[in-house]
Parts: C-alpha cells; structure tokens; sequence
C-alpha cells in the first residue's frame, strides 16, 4: 500500500466521520426547532420538493410545507404545548452518493396545561438523509412508534387514560 492510497483512505474516512457528524447535528436542530415551537427552523431541516414524512397516525406528509404548516403548526406551536423531543442511539449509515440513513430512538414528552395531560411515547425515526449544496437535509422520515402512556392531571393526581404500544388520536 503505498502513501497516496493511505491519505485517500484516511481522507474518505474522514469525510464520512463529519458527514455523521453533520447528520447529528441536523437531527438535534430539528427537535431543537420542535422543542423552540419555531416552524422556519424545523422546515429548514427537511430538503425542498418531494419529501415524505410519515407519522403513522398523525399524518402522511409529501413536502415540508405540508408538514410544517398541517401538522406542525396547528398541533405544536401553542404556549399550552409543553414539548421535549430526545433522540439517542444513532445508526448513520452514509453512501457514496450524497445519500444517507439513519435510525434513532425517540424519547417524547408533552405536557398539555390546556387540556391537563401528560403523555410519553417512545418511537424510532427511520430516516433518509440528502446532501444539498454541501448540507445534510431530511428528504424521508418515518416514525415507528413503541410505546406510548397518556395521563391527565389535576393538582395532586395523575390519572392513567392509555398504555399501549400506540395512541390513536
């Protein structure tokens, strides 16, 4: 092996280590964005055109105009909306092609004062990832959901309504 074979080794390594590097980030800026009630941010983490976002349930979305301004907006971004997105246990996998995957575990937790409820679910992402102009983008996301307990409160009581492996809403 000689010493150009190695630094171009080395230099594809590297590439990919700050590509997953660079997916990270954009998937802590998404839930940041979620969390911060702030659409322009969470529709500038998804690629533009066709994109599909499905949330099971929640909705099927084919760009992130849809989602932002369908789902978003009208479920999240309200001052009684009281959310905490925590993604962990990436598995980025990066191609040759400007192209990505990842899978993460979603730790959820919203809090409604308006309506006095408590719910926690677990999901995984399954995500696709396209690299636009030197920047990482969603351009597919699927939510797997696992698990889910939804309460309501009143001042000294937490009453169970759900624990399944899903909510219908």
């Amino acid at each position: 092996m000689n010493e150009n074979n190695t630094i171009e080794q080395i230099a594809r390594r590297l590439a990919r280590l700050e590509d997953i590097d660079a997916i990270k980030q954009l998937k802590s800026r998404y839930l940041n964005a979620c969390d911060r009630q702030d659409p322009e941010a969470v529709r500038a983490c998804f690629a533009e055109g066709e994109v599909i976002i499905d949330m099971s349930y929640f909705g099927l979305c084919k760009n992130r105009d849809e989602f932002v301004d369908g789902i978003f907006v009208p479920r999240g971004c309200h001052e009684y909306v009281l959310d905490m997105h925590h993604c962990s246990n990436p598995e980025i996998t990066v191609g040759d092609d400007g192209t990505a995957t990842g899978v993460w575990g979603l730790n959820y937790r919203n809090i409604n004062t308006r309506e006095k409820t408590l719910t926690l679910i677990s999901a995984m992402y399954h995500d696709e990832y396209r690299k636009v102009d030197d920047q990482w983008l969603i351009s597919r996301s699927r939510t797997e959901y696992r698990t889910a307990l939804a309460c309501n409160y009143e001042p000294g009581t937490l009453h169970v309504l759900a624990a399944a492996r899903s909510l219908q809403v």
